[in-house]
């Protein structure tokens, strides 16, 4: 799914969501241990860990820091994060924004989350010149194809062999 990049309405919300600094990183990995898994393996913690630091080391393109963001609660747990990289996209070598990753602690679900860190990613990209955003999701995952359509992304389908 892709989606151009462009001015967003940002809401006035406190806390404003706040880019992802290196501190964070452990912090990430327990979020995302307890939005995607059960968090009762130790080796489960450290997949979780191993997935947030790859995404930070360029495994699923360059990091976009002013674009990969989090938020907190009131005590400073972080409740959600996006992470975008930019990557080649095809063989023209063109770059293209990409969501590597955005969770919610699933404590912290239909708040609007999700939506607020897409809408400041979006205007980041934006400022930063980027003019596409896409994201690969998986086919099962209802929410998050709702969320993505709902912010105009588009489903990508690969292009047809030419027989011709």
């Amino acid at each position: 799914m892709a989606a151009l990049t462009g001015p967003q309405e940002l809401k006035p919300t406190v806390p404003s969501p706040r880019s992802i600094k290196s501190t964070d990183l452990p912090k990430l990995a327990d979020l995302y241990l307890h939005a995607y898994g059960d968090g009762t393996s130790p080796s489960d913690a450290e997949k979780a860990a191993d997935r947030i630091s790859a995404a930070f080391e360029g495994v699923h393109g360059t990091p976009i820091p002013q674009a990969s963001l989090l938020t907190a609660d009131a005590e400073g747990r972080i409740t959600a994060a996006i992470i975008t990289t930019e990557r080649g996209l095809g063989t023209d070598g063109t770059r293209t924004a990409f969501i590597a990753e955005l969770f919610t602690h699933p404590d912290h679900r239909r708040q609007g989350l999700a939506e607020k860190l897409l809408s400041h990613a979006l205007q980041a990209l934006h400022d930063t010149g980027h003019k596409t955003l896409a994201v690969t999701v998986n086919s099962a995952n209802a929410a998050a194809i709702a969320l993505y359509l709902s912010r105009d992304f588009r489903r990508l389908t690969p292009f047809a062999g030419n027989d011709d």
